[in-house]
């Protein structure tokens, strides 16, 4: 199998970070904060009267104090995150800028008192402790309220594509279970006349494939689950097509933790049959291999290759590949991957996404 795709954070489970705040507790945010009162600290430190001798020393002093400030606002905010959402969104967007203005002062007169407590200042109440306070304030005032504004309509924008590619994933579950349906029906229709007792098999079958696919609501479902509605429907087809249908099966190794997007493999099975098994005499065999390697499934379904013209475009295969790699890109971003392979006179399809997904 090829190198695992490279992780990423999976789009159904940012669903979780739903809410008017952002999750102020992430890495993302925090670098960004870092990164911004450095840079806030450079501006201080070439506009401000000198504090000693030595610039690279005053530098040092005020990024360190600022840093201290941003750090301090952003873990406050962070713990309130989940109180202030359940506030009205203007009074959340209130409440959370008073408490930087809060976070900063509370910063400002601790550093107050540990500069006199180490003897570089007379007193926690020098003369210019107001001008202090004031210089602080303003400054958090509009650099703090500026950047929370930014982390909001970030987070407001991000949840907007989310909740887009939430509702495309729903039309392309909704038109596959329709499509499914169909499919099978064909099946029974097929063997109706010519195998009455193949027929009644076959709606037994079927009867226990949709109690096990139609039950469910969610985006991604454990794999054990969607190798059960894949067993099902291939001996669906099995019948369908007088056994010129075979199967091998190799996924002892996957956790049943492991999720999927819910009817991944049906698609990708049913689109091997058409191509490589169902447009030759003789049939052929139908290939599953699914696994997990740190921590990313990979799927696999191999097929004959099409004899001679069969190979045309197919725009039904085309269809199937496209809704897969629209619903893998939808859940996992870039590391959700489709590949299609020809090796040794078989085609290979192969899937590859994070296996640990919240659905």
């Amino acid at each position: 199998m090829p190198q695992p795709a490279p992780s990423a954070k999976p789009a159904a489970s940012l669903i979780r970070d739903a809410g008017f705040l952002p999750n102020f507790c992430g890495g993302e945010v925090i670098f960004n904060v870092i990164v911004l009162a450095a840079a806030l600290a450079i501006v201080a430190t070439i506009i401000t009267p000198p504090l000693t001798s030595n610039i690279f020393k005053d530098l040092f002093l005020v990024t360190l104090f600022i840093e201290w400030i941003a750090l301090i606002n952003v873990a406050a905010l962070c713990a309130a995150r989940r109180y202030l959402n359940r506030l009205p969104e203007r009074r959340a967007l209130l409440m959370a800028y008073l408490l930087l203005l809060c976070a900063t002062w509370a910063v400002s007169e601790a550093a107050l008192w540990l500069l006199a407590g180490a003897g570089f200042i007379d007193s926690s109440r020098p003369v210019w402790y107001g001008y202090f306070h004031g210089q602080n304030l303003t400054v958090s005032a509009i650099v703090g309220g500026l950047a929370l504004r930014y982390f909001i309509a970030r987070h407001e924008a991000r949840q907007k594509t989310l909740s887009e590619a939430r509702a495309r994933a729903e039309i392309q579950r909704q038109r596959i279970r329709p499509h499914f349906l169909f499919n099978s029906m064909n099946i029974i229709a097929s063997l109706t006349q010519r195998a009455p007792a193949r027929a009644e098999s076959a709606i037994e079958d079927m009867a226990d494939l949709f109690r096990l696919m139609l039950d469910e609501n969610k985006e991604l479902m454990p794999v054990h689950h969607e190798v059960q509605v894949a067993r099902k429907y291939l001996k669906l087809e099995r019948l369908r097509l007088d056994n010129r249908l075979n199967a091998e099966w190799h996924s002892e190794n996957v956790p049943r933790t492991a999720k999927t997007p819910v009817l991944m493999l049906q698609l990708l099975l049913e689109n091997a049959i058409r191509q490589g098994v169902e447009v030759r005499p003789e049939g052929g065999r139908i290939g599953i291999e699914l696994g997990v390697e740190d921590g990313v499934l990979t799927v696999e379904v191999s097929a004959p290759e099409p004899p001679g013209d069969a190979d045309a475009d197919d725009p039904e295969r085309d269809t199937a590949l496209e809704s897969i790699r629209m619903r893998l890109s939808d859940y996992y971003g870039e590391a959700g991957k489709l590949y299609i392979e020809r090796n040794a006179g078989r085609f290979v399809f192969r899937v590859q996404h994070p296996a640990f997904a919240e659905s």
